[in-house]
């Protein structure tokens, strides 16, 4: 059976036996994610699964258009589930809240709260607790409209293990108590002691030493009882295996003794048959013996004789050879305690020798390695501290979202401190202050030539003058990119050095009175997608910085927004990645098609898929190869 399967069939338990533990199913689902997680890449599903997709989604359509709504939620969920076990998780939560809304029409809560809760799962496997609790609560209350005891309880495990998690331990006990109410009043014991144990584990983490042994008192005694009714099952399945072993040994001990009777009678008849034979020929061997038994005596006498002789010869050589066998062996002995002695002694003093040396050899190498781990801690601490001053130099998201509302930033260094940076900045009007629904706003995402720590500097260094440039009243997204090149080409000094550091960037202007958009770009491109239609813009061919030309110009992009458009900048440590199956690189072209599929998506979902599919593809056998930047932002008509 595969993972898929094996995924699957624990999935359609926790749909249809939610009255079993809840927490239990959690655990057991996230250790075969954990399993399943490993052999995901980007979903490219089989030909004949992609048919089945294709076959639903039209069927979807066709029972939407009929007003069918049961059989499209039908039909919608297969789609997710076929998803889910080919390893498209973000396919499959999208899928899955589509077909919510259609379920609160026709008041299906059932499958709602399954929904959720696989949602929730798919969430607590990938770490994102927030997320997982927020599904755990939605399937809670299509549980309570539901008003079934055992689906309640159950719901409650859920929404409490996840802020037990989160070391949200007071949350966690009100829920957990209502939880042990309803399994008391159902007189369901196994669902009694799970509350027990969550509840004393909760309790003694919030520091409520007599509350945490009064309930794993109680947890006890169900556990005794418990434990008795196993024990009763187990001897009555004991006492049917001994009285069968007791008629079947009494079956054996009957047959036995009938072998043994059989066997004495076929002796007997033996015994009787040979008499008569053995009686007539007595007589005659009796003259026999006689005759053999006086000869056997005349020989023996004369074998003693010659035994006496031979006896005493031997004896005399005995001694003889015994006595050169003492001395020889005694030389001998001599002679090997006096060499092992020798050989005893020297390895003595070798290893008297050796041991010093050792000793010397260690202290050096503890006193190398004491000063190569006090070395590593200061540069741990210089490169912990850089990554601060790192974080306070870049703008927050919240910073961004009060100017574009739906707009995210998926920033994932490959060290701690990293060489892409992002960068935007409200151009005001000449009173000085910013108007957002009026003035201009400029954005960028920048790639800086390597990583780590040498990038580090270098974004610091672009982030900076990015500022001043704006200050001095460059506006244009061509000129900022001249500007930029000139200043990193002069703060580096390119023209008197062999230096050809640099960076790839994308810098966009929204301008919101006019609805337009002007953009340039260093190597990197602009991804924007508008009615459906996604479209890429290339940046030129030269570099920030790192070319031969002090004056390299930039061309400007126009775009006018007539209608409601999603813009994308981002560096190559995304597409560059490699990964999958086969460990090759993520490619531009499936990188766009990801977006054009997850664009009309909220902004932290987005973000979110794109987090998965990084990981996803990546897998733990291949490492980090650059830094990861994207950004995303909703632009109204």
């Amino acid at each position: 059976m595969t993972n898929f399967e094996l995924y699957n069939i624990l999935k359609q338990m926790i749909v249809q036996h939610t009255k079993i533990k809840s927490y239990l199913f959690c655990f057991l689902l996230v250790v075969f994610t954990s399993i399943f997680a490993f052999g995901q890449q980007i979903t490219l599903l089989p030909k004949e699964k992609q048919d089945d997709v294709d076959r639903y989604l039209e069927l979807v359509n066709r029972y939407k258009q009929a007003n069918n709504l049961e059989q499209s939620i039908f039909y919608i969920n297969r789609v997710a589930f076929t998803y889910w076990e080919n390893g498209g998780l973000r396919e499959a939560v999208t899928y899955f809240l589509e077909s919510v809304p259609l379920n609160e029409k026709v008041g299906n809560y059932n499958d709602i709260k399954a929904i959720y809760s696989n949602i929730g799962l798919i969430y607590t496997d990938l770490e994102r607790f927030d997320l997982a609790l927020e599904n755990f609560y939605k399937s809670l209350d299509a549980r309570r409209k539901l008003n079934d005891k055992s689906e309640i309880a159950a719901g409650l495990i859920d929404v409490a293990y996840i802020h037990g998690a989160l070391r949200q331990h007071d949350k966690a006990i009100p829920l957990l108590a209502e939880a042990l109410e309803l399994s008391r009043s159902l007189g369901n014991s196994r669902l009694t002691f799970t509350c027990l144990s969550l509840l004393g584990y909760n309790y003694d983490r919030t520091g409520n030493i007599t509350k945490a042994q009064e309930m794993n008192k109680m947890r006890m005694e169900i556990e005794k009882l418990l434990a008795l009714e196993q024990a009763k099952g187990e001897y009555e399945g004991e006492l049917t295996k001994t009285e069968t072993k007791v008629v079947r040994g009494e079956a054996e001990r009957i047959e036995q003794a009938l072998k043994m009777e059989l066997q004495k009678l076929r002796a007997q008849t033996t015994r009787d048959s040979l008499g008569f034979v053995v009686q007539s020929k007595q007589d005659s061997l009796k003259q026999a013996e006689q005759i053999s038994l006086q000869r056997a005596q005349e020989i023996e006498l004369l074998e003693k004789v010659r035994e006496n002789q031979e006896l005493a010869q031997r004896e005399s050589d005995a001694r003889a050879q015994a006595q050169l066998t003492v001395i020889y062996s005694g030389a001998a002995g001599l002679f090997l305690l006096l060499l092992l002695s020798l050989f005893i002694y020297k390895g003595y003093r070798d290893k008297q020798k050796a041991n010093t040396q050792l000793s010397h050899q260690n202290e050096k190498i503890q006193k190398q390695s004491d000063q190569i781990q006090k070395q590593n801690e200061n540069i741990s601490k210089s490169i912990n501290y850089a990554q601060g001053i790192q974080k306070a130099l870049l703008p927050s998201q919240k910073n961004l979202e009060q100017y574009f509302t739906e707009s995210f930033i998926y920033f994932k260094p490959r060290d701690v401190v990293s060489g892409d940076y992002y960068w935007f900045k409200p151009i005001p009007s000449e009173n000085g202050k910013f108007n957002i629904k009026t003035d201009k706003f400029a954005i960028s995402a920048i790639d800086c030539t390597g990583h780590g720590v040498p990038g580090a500097f270098l974004s610091m260094i672009g982030y900076n003058l990015l500022d001043e440039i704006i200050e001095k009243g460059v506006h244009k997204p061509g000129r900022i990119l001249q500007e930029l090149n000139r200043g990193i080409r002069k703060a580096l000094r390119q023209d008197e050095t062999d230096n050809r550091d640099g960076m790839d960037m994308a810098l966009c202007l929204w301008d919101p009175k006019t609805k337009t958009i002007e953009f340039s770009g260093a190597k990197n491109p602009l991804v924007y997608i508008s009615n459906g239609e996604i479209n890429r813009i290339r940046g030129d061919k030269e570099s920030i910085g790192g070319g031969n030309n002090f004056d390299q110009e930039f061309t400007t992009h126009k775009i006018t927004v007539d209608s409601t458009t999603w813009i994308y900048m981002f560096s190559d440590g995304f597409i560059d990645q490699f990964g999958g199956n086969d460990g090759r690189k993520f490619m531009i072209k499936n990188f766009t098609e990801l977006l054009h599929h997850i664009h009309e998506l909220p902004a932290c979902e987005q973000r979110e898929i794109l987090k998965i599919t990084f990981n996803e593809w990546k897998r733990q056998e291949y490492p980090q190869v650059d830094d990861v930047l994207v950004m995303g932002c909703k632009l109204e008509a």
